[in-house]
């Protein structure tokens, strides 16, 4: 697969992106790493405390602590105790990320157009929901949410993890459903019906059960090996999924080095979602100076393939697919 920043348009944007960065960017993430610096001396300090005390805190539950006549599991005590360390020494850097974010994302943002953003915030679960895209799921966990206009086109982007949380006798079971990043768009004109393009699965296919939808057959065969269509208006499928739209989905796979894309057409949207486990869009580090360039130039290449799936598919002519 050819690099994407070997493409004559990624090297213009990123030299533009450069200039952008020394004026706009660099004294912002200047600043911000005299703030990672307090809050990184606070870490150790709770590092070097947690050394001093929390044997003596182990004691005093072996010691002090009465179980029932023969029970010698202090198992729950100790957990307890290794939990409350544990969010006691993740708070600075929570504390760090929820500060920097909302500052520098924004700005890193708006070199692509105009955006607001929400540090936690998620697409909207009617809106997931009614895409058809996901299984069951009863919790939403935002990341990173931009909302706002690139090329013409209004956008939301959000990193999402869906789950579903179900409670038992033994306890409280999680199940991740989709963890990646969902990118809603919005068309130019309202769809007749709904047309959902999935990951194909093969021999089971059978479980993707769409209520309401049918099947649709397509004569591309390179498309048809990758991508199962379904939808309740088969004319309308026909005419979003024509050869070239199709070639442009499968470059967008390709773009996103052969993860799950996975699309659905509905109401004036468009959304798209693109399973992965990497973290986007993480500029700043707690661990690693924020000078560190490779991780800028790096989310600078996350919100380029994003917004390339616009220059992919056309979306800001106002003519058809």
């Amino acid at each position: 697969m050819k690099d994407f920043r070997q493409d004559q348009q990624y090297v213009d944007m990123k030299a533009q992106f450069d200039e952008y960065y020394e004026q706009k960017l660099k004294r912002i993430f200047y600043d911000q790493e005299k703030v990672r610096h307090r809050y990184f001396s606070s870490f150790v300090v709770l590092i070097l405390l947690a050394l001093c005390f929390y044997p003596a805190v182990l004691y005093y539950v072996f010691t002090h602590f009465q179980l029932a006549a023969g029970e010698h599991d202090y198992t729950g005590y100790v957990l307890s105790s290794s939990g409350v360390l544990i969010m006691v020494l993740c708070g600075p850097m929570f504390l760090y990320k929820s500060r920097v974010k909302p500052e520098i994302m924004p700005k890193f943002a708006e070199f692509f157009g105009t955006f607001s953003y929400d540090y936690g915030g998620t697409i909207s679960d009617r809106v997931l929901y009614m895409s058809k895209l996901f299984g069951s799921y009863n919790r939403n966990v935002g990341d990173d949410y931009f909302k706002g206009q690139y090329d013409g086109v209004n956008i939301s982007i959000a990193e999402e993890k869906l789950k579903n949380v179900v409670r038992t006798s033994q306890g409280k079971k999680e199940h991740t459903v989709f963890r990646g990043i969902c990118i809603m768009l919005e068309m130019n004109k309202n769809f007749f019906g709904q047309t959902v393009v999935l990951h194909d699965k093969g021999i089971f296919n059978a479980l993707n059960f769409m209520k309401g939808l049918q099947t649709v057959r397509l004569e591309d065969s390179k498309f048809e090996k990758y991508f199962e269509v379904y939808s309740d208006n088969q004319i309308e499928a026909r005419y979003l999924l024509t050869t070239a739209f199709m070639e442009r989905i499968l470059k967008l796979k390709e773009l996103f080095g052969g993860r799950t894309v996975q699309f659905s057409f509905y109401e004036n949207q468009l959304l798209i979602a693109i399973k992965t486990r990497q973290n986007m869009f993480e500029a700043n580090s707690f661990f690693c100076s924020n000078l560190n360039k490779q991780k800028i130039e790096k989310v600078f290449d996350q919100f380029y393939m994003v917004f390339s799936i616009i220059n992919i598919l056309k979306l800001n002519q106002r003519i058809g697919m």
